[in-house]
């Protein structure tokens, strides 16, 4: 056959020289590994996109905070409506790389190292696809649709982390399931890296308990005694109860649990938090998990009859958690993967049973075969290397596309300028605008709310909502705050109210962000004191949602 004459050509004679020549050309691991480079520069607007959300920053400001004072803050630092109290720096260990990261490079650094971690999780995902279906071509193909899926939350926030911590968890569990299970004993370490770098740490928890689960079901299945089902299932059970254990060694304590209880069980804030919203398939990034979500249903099946039990159940959690949360939906691409590329392995097999299909199942056989033949001599990666050396020198080029900085487009940029000037004490502005002052202007400036929404509450959510769409009762709440300057787009409800408002003066305007300034100093009242009572907030880009590059935040409109 033609694939099979094609196939043939790529046998090299076993020799020292061929062997060296062998290891340096590139690989499928070198083309998924460079794939979110390709994509960010060569399909996306670049390095912007990275920095589409302001969190960004005030992470970098918390980790330069606990490199000062040697320790983790436990109250806020960054508003005046809320100053000194509690405050769970859940994210810790990310804002301290990071902010090491940016002390050396600033966010050329932060940016290259969000890149690279990008890289990694995608040769993880590519690795990971092929020890379970042991097909070089399905793993590429799979591994592509779900990192282009996953390019929705491509942000330089600590999330990342959960996705890395992810696919590791995962390559460990099948290593066990495969036999070794002391594999299982090394996860609790890595949980208590884990869970002081990222929130998402609940996810490995996830992944051993439904392989736990998955172990009990099969023994049923099988009609094996329930002791020993149970039996079976034990050594997943034993590292999700020290995994659980290791979850408990942080600063915080069990409180960072309640915490974290306490912020997902808050559907009234929830409900004003785009991210934790079902994603619109209107969008052309949701085609993806679209399709990922067909293929995962129909690879359902697959996985009951071959008794992959446990990856059917994480199947199953994660797409209705990918349907009900936005944010979800990249944990559910990366489980699903494997299943599917199994299932469509023995799909494309099967064709050969089919005499009409016949020639193509043969086909893919074939072609499979000699990929796998090509791609599993043991490589250098020098493609990848030169590339990663490349992307850092552009990074530091400050090139367009390559320039590390939060877009005008999006954040109050030539608005600084006159804030400096003018040195305002009580600024309200959009939360991801504060994000950005924290950047530029901690600890000079203080917010009065920025995206820690978890902090903030629902409550507090609602007052900003109402001053931002302009209610009845906005100006007293600015007054209620002491406000002296507001900073907001100049087409919003609230800069036509403060236009026409006595008490205030319009004070800059450059088409992309006005200044407005309280005409007289409002008397303070105790709420501006630091008595200031619980708040919630939600805030969003006021598109409704989040486009690729910008961030999924509080819905500044009213929920009616």
């Amino acid at each position: 056959m033609q694939a099979a004459v094609a196939a043939q050509s790529w046998e090299i004679a076993d020799t020292s020289a061929n062997r060296v020549v062998m290891r340096l050309l590139p690989s499928l691991t070198d083309f998924v590994f460079l794939l979110p480079s390709f994509l960010l520069f060569c399909m996306l607007p670049g390095t912007t996109v990275l920095l589409g959300d302001g969190d960004t920053g005030w992470h970098i400001r918390t980790g330069e905070w606990i490199l000062q004072h040697r320790t983790v803050p436990r109250v806020d630092l960054f508003s005046f409506t809320k100053a000194h109290q509690p405050w769970f720096a859940w994210e810790w260990g990310w804002d301290l790389i990071f902010a090491v990261i940016h002390g050396r490079a600033g966010l050329a650094g932060v940016a290259f190292v969000t890149i690279a971690l990008l890289s990694f999780i995608s040769a993880l995902l590519f690795r990971l696809i092929r020890r379970y279906s042991d097909s070089d071509v399905l793993a590429f193909a799979l591994t592509i649709v779900a990192i282009c899926g996953s390019m929705i939350h491509w942000l330089a926030r600590p999330h990342l982390v959960s996705w890395l911590f992810a696919l590791i968890f995962s390559h460990l569990i099948l290593s066990a399931e495969e036999g070794k299970t002391k594999a299982l004993y090394v996860l609790p370490v890595l949980m208590c890296l884990w869970v002081n770098l990222h929130g998402g740490f609940f996810v490995g928890l996830a992944l051993l308990v439904t392989a736990a689960c998955g172990k009990v079901l099969n023994g049923i299945l099988r009609a094996d005694s329930l002791a020993h089902s149970v039996s079976s299932a034990s050594p997943f059970a034993i590292s999700t109860l020290l995994c659980a254990l290791a979850t408990l060694i942080n600063p915080y304590g069990w409180r960072l649990h309640q915490h974290i209880f306490s912020y997902l069980s808050d559907s009234k804030l929830l409900d004003n938090i785009n991210e934790y919203q079902s994603i619109s398939f209107h969008r052309g990034t949701a085609l993806f998990f679209e399709c990922m979500l067909l293929l995962g249903i129909a690879s359902l099946g697959w996985c009951v009859v071959h008794r992959k039990l446990g990856d059917a159940l994480s199947i199953v959690l994660w797409a209705h958690l990918g349907l009900v949360s936005g944010r979800n939906i990249p944990f559910y691409l990366l489980v699903a993967a494997p299943p599917i590329a199994c299932m469509l392995r023995d799909a494309f097999s099967g064709l050969r049973s089919f005499p009409a299909l016949a020639r193509i199942g043969e086909a893919c056989f074939e072609i499979g075969t000699e990929f796998q033949r090509f791609e599993r001599v043991e490589r250098w990666y020098p493609a990848s290397a030169s590339v990663v050396l490349v992307v850092a020198l552009l990074l530091g080029s400050n090139r367009p596309a390559y320039a590390a900085q939060f877009k005008p487009e999006n954040f109050p940029v030539t608005a600084m300028p006159k804030l400096e000037d003018v040195q305002f004490s009580r600024v309200f502005t959009y939360d991801q605008w504060a994000d950005y002052l924290i950047y530029v202007r901690y600890p000079s400036q203080k917010v009065f709310m920025d995206d820690r929404t978890d902090f903030y509450g629902s409550d507090f959510v609602t007052e900003y909502q109402h001053i931002v769409s302009a209610r009845y009762d906005c100006e007293a709440l600015l007054k209620r705050y002491g406000i002296d300057a507001v900073l907001i787009r100049p087409d919003e409800a609230l800069a036509t109210v403060l236009k026409h408002s006595p008490d205030w003066v319009l004070l800059f305007d450059d088409g992309k962000a006005a200044i407005f300034k309280q005409r007289s100093d409002w008397a303070l009242t105790p709420a501006q004191t630091g008595a200031s009572p619980l708040l919630t907030i939600s805030s969003r880009s006021r598109d409704g949602g989040r486009e690729l590059g910008r961030s999924w935040k509080v819905d500044a409109r009213v929920q009616q």
